[in-house]
């Protein structure tokens, strides 16, 4: 091996470690740069949570499902990859989402107007947010919880009726807990440039006005029901992206060899795992922030200390199949979230098929995914299958009226499913970072953002950094 031709070893074989094998191929190959990349996982199998079951008719998958377009950093890597014809873009039925609150279903409507007409709030709380004018802003720099910054601004009922159960459904996570700069880095960014959101919100529609009239293109905008852009995804589900990755890797993709310790060894890295030892002149850590720690305890003590502080939330996610004749109607919209307030042992439910018709159930088949857990039940997760199932009718009855017994049905369970970023979160993972050796480099969900389109952008740039770690040893 020739003394420029170097050797880069990724530790953790999701979504993350795949995509920054991938660019770093790439990149060093328009570099003109001479490297081999090998990616080590402990599974039998690429893509972590990305995993999906087919069985009788229907299609499940046990983690994420899919991603938002308006973002580009997905759909870029599917474009170099070729994967265009494996793209699945989500049905219109999916802007059709809900909230249930005090007894029942409340659609969220995408305009101002009619969110505030038929929103899930009372009156009185309808009226509180408009005040939010008036707030007073968070400290510049200030790290504050998402229910602190959402109460002040929002008022207490719009953070128990809606900031809530968003938080549910991005991270299973507790409001109280989480980090409002390193969960929602935008709506921070927004209240540090305008002073506030309905000031901010004024100020971006004014200048979309104006970039209309001059011909220009706006882009995709958000609204009352979430992001903006189309939930996005592949035809036999998310795991498509991994397992095309994986391949491109061939025989350097090693399945079934976990990474145990890493350690210096005459100026480089020794990445030793269950089927021997690897020399590597630097590593990308891409596995979730409490196994990177136990990897780096000896290595860099102090990092490990920091990322082992990165709670993570516990999930069950359910899948139903029913018979379309039973259901009158079947569902049609994207599924609904529920807040903690009402005490209900589920997070909400994912009408699957109606999201992806045609994709995820034959058609005489209708799927619903129903997640329960997260940081404020901690328990549910853990019941048994029976009885887990049988709580999962009973709220699926009390929530959305279904009584028809399902057909088929698997479970997934997640003992640490999603990472949460809790306040001062930033702050230790400058630290943590700033602790690590030369040449180790951190990516994942566990950081700056847990959405796929997170991951791959986090990717890319841990690939930079190790080809650029390179020239600075």
């Amino acid at each position: 091996m020739s003394s420029d031709h170097k050797k880069i070893a990724i530790v953790g074989g999701g979504v993350s470690g795949l995509a920054a094998a991938y660019f770093l191929k790439k990149e060093a190959e328009k570099k003109g740069r001479r490297i081999q990349v090998d990616l080590f996982e402990k599974e039998d199998r690429p893509g972590g949570k990305f995993e999906a079951r087919k069985k009788e008719g229907y299609l499940v998958e046990g983690g994420p499902n899919g991603f938002l377009d308006s973002k580009p950093w997905t759909m870029d890597l599917v474009r170099k990859l070729g994967m265009e014809d494996r793209i699945l873009p989500s049905d219109q039925a999916a802007a059709r989402r809900f909230i249930y609150s005090r007894g029942r279903l409340h659609e969220l409507k995408p305009s101002l107007l009619s969110f505030f007409l038929h929103g899930p709030l009372s009156v009185r709380g309808r009226l509180r947010i408009l005040a939010e004018y008036w707030a007073p802003a968070t400290s510049r720099g200030e790290d504050t919880s998402l229910a602190e910054f959402g109460e002040r601004r929002l008022g207490r009922e719009a953070l128990e009726r809606l900031l809530d159960p968003m938080v549910s459904g991005i991270f299973a996570g507790d409001p109280s807990r989480m980090s409002l700069r390193a969960s929602f880095p935008r709506i921070a960014e927004l209240e540090d440039n305008f002073g506030g959101l309905t000031k901010a919100m004024l100020r971006i529609r004014s200048d979309k006005m104006k970039a209309k009239k001059r011909g220009e293109d706006v882009g995709v905008s958000s609204g009352p029901t979430g992001p903006g852009g189309v939930l996005t995804t592949f035809k036999n589900g998310v795991s498509e992206l991994t397992d095309r990755l994986a391949f491109d890797l061939g025989d350097r993709f090693h399945p079934e060899e976990n990474a145990l310790t890493l350690n210096k060894s005459k100026g480089r890295w020794k990445v030793v795992t269950s089927q021997g030892d690897y020399i590597a002149d630097s590593v990308i850590m891409a596995t979730p922030s409490d196994i990177t720690a136990g990897i780096l305890s000896q290595t860099a003590p102090e990092t490990a200390d920091l990322l082992s502080r990165i709670p993570y939330s516990p999930m069950a996610v359910i899948g139903l199949g029913y018979n379309l004749a039973d259901l009158n109607p079947p569902p049609h919209g994207f599924g609904y979230l529920i807040p903690s307030e009402e005490k209900i042992r589920l997070l909400g439910a994912l009408w699957d098929s109606s999201i992806f018709p045609g994709f995820r159930s034959d058609g005489d088949r209708f799927l619903i995914r129903a997640m329960v857990g997260g940081a404020q039940d901690q328990e549910t997760p853990g019941l048994p299958d029976g009885e887990l199932l049988d709580l999962i009718q009973k709220n699926l009855s009390r929530t959305m009226g279904l009584s028809t017994a399902p057909v088929f049905t698997t479970v997934f369970r997640w003992e640490r499913a999603i990472p949460l970023y809790t306040v001062g979160h930033l702050e230790r993972l400058e630290r943590a970072e700033n602790a690590l050796p030369d040449r180790v480099i951190l990516t994942g969900n566990a950081y700056r953002g847990v959405g796929i389109n997170d991951c791959v952008r986090e990717a890319e740039a841990a690939a930079r950094k190790a080809l650029d770690s390179l020239d600075h040893r």
